[in-house]
């Protein structure tokens, strides 16, 4: 299976899971906009002042994660014809 079907393959299902019931999925992914901190930088600062490396870090994947969803959810076909023409490109 090729790099584009398997992106199409993922996109479809993406869409199902969080587009399928619309009122559903967009509570889903509101909550998980607010529990990702998606919007908002993700560096945590301790009591100290001071950067915490282990929460910025914890921040910082929930947030790769929301982005994941989001990207998959509102990929559009011209998107995905340029992700196979470069594919098509490099080979």
């Amino acid at each position: 299976m090729s790099f584009l079907d398997r992106l199409l393959r993922r996109r479809a299902h993406y869409r199902h899971v969080f587009l399928g019931t619309k009122a559903s999925g967009e509570y889903v992914l509101a909550d998980l906009r607010r529990f990702c901190r998606a919007g908002e930088p993700a560096i945590v600062l301790g009591k100290d002042g001071q950067t915490d490396v282990y929460a910025t870090g914890m921040v910082a994947g929930r947030q790769e994660v929301f982005w994941r969803i989001a990207h998959h959810l509102h990929l559009d076909d011209a998107q995905l014809l340029k992700f196979k023409e470069q594919i098509d490109d490099d080979n």
